[in-house]
């Protein structure tokens, strides 16, 4: 078999899957699916709502957006995901639907010797997203998500339904603080087959006049209940219409730890938002690449 998302992340083998009582494909929502090497709890560059609902948002003067995201990686790991959007504005609430998909290829199914036997083992999972994001005041925006996440390995398919909540608080003191928090897969009727994880992200603008001209710091945690902790130390800087971002990221699964180095680059333009992101790989494999484009209408 080849080495696969597991030796990225150390978790468990293939079969613990089809033993649990849990969902499939769990571990694959560990990747920044559609992030721009941002902070989950504030990332708006792709406005999906997925990591965090009130991200969802449009802004003011827009009606639309629709928005695609991919992921690639090496042989070596074989894993994809891709992520598609649209969201519409109706009586100033933002209303968006989006589906994503990551997956694993070429799992060798074997007997009881390497060589391989029958078609490879699917292992994949699939999240729709329906989310519903309003501004409560110039300074706090709120969001809600209804997902609905399937997950198969081989013959074993499950689903869950969850429903998370969201908020941003932004232009906060003088230094244009913005603070994010949110659920992820939130499920309490179906806590013992999902597993939730809690998002915090927070930055600050630390040199430059405006948002669209300046430098900011700031550092995310996201916690997956008996799965991982992320820790992202992060820094941006803008000036127009180009954004740069990245900084260090640790990861504590299972008992161990690894380190590694998130990058992005995004291009504001006449109303597209165009980002690529790069992450290194752990245990010598190689990077991932991430690729991000959205366009708001009004």
């Amino acid at each position: 078999m080849r080495r696969i998302v597991f030796t990225v992340l150390t978790l468990s083998p293939l079969a613990a899957w089809g033993q649990s009582g849990e969902i499939p494909g769990r571990d694959l929502l560990t990747f920044p699916v559609g992030l721009m090497a941002e902070a989950p709890a504030l990332g708006t560059t792709a406005g999906t709502g997925l990591w965090n609902p009130a991200t969802a948002l449009l802004p003011d003067g827009f009606h639309w957006r629709l928005a695609a995201a991919a992921m690639n990686a090496p042989s070596d790991i074989a894993v994809a995901a891709q992520l598609f959007s649209v969201a519409a504005e109706w009586r100033r609430t933002t209303f968006g639907l989006s589906v994503t998909r990551a997956s694993v290829s070429n799992i060798l199914r074997t007997d009881t010797d390497p060589q391989s036997i029958g078609n490879p083992v699917p292992y994949g999972t699939t999240v729709i997203s329906l989310a519903a994001a309003r501004r409560l005041t110039p300074n706090l925006s709120v969001g809600v998500a209804v997902r609905e996440r399937n997950g198969s390995l081989d013959d074993v398919s499950r689903s869950a339904v969850s429903v998370d909540a969201g908020v941003i608080a932004e232009h906060l003191t003088r230094f244009d603080v913005r603070i994010g928090a949110s659920s992820f897969l939130l499920s309490p009727g179906a806590a013992a087959s999902e597993r939730a994880s809690w998002l915090f992200g927070a930055d600050a603008r630390v040199a430059g006049p405006d948002s669209v001209h300046g430098v900011r710091v700031g550092y995310s945690l996201q916690v997956a209940q008996s799965l991982f902790t992320e820790h992202y130390l992060f820094a941006s800087a803008r000036w127009g219409d180009w954004e740069v971002r990245g900084g260090p990221v640790q990861t504590d699964i299972y008992g161990g730890a690894n380190f590694r180095v998130r990058l992005g680059i995004v291009l504001h333009y006449a109303g597209y938002n165009i980002g690529v992101a790069r992450e290194d790989g752990v245990n010598g494999l190689a990077p991932t690449y991430q690729f991000s484009l959205s366009s708001l209408l009004k």
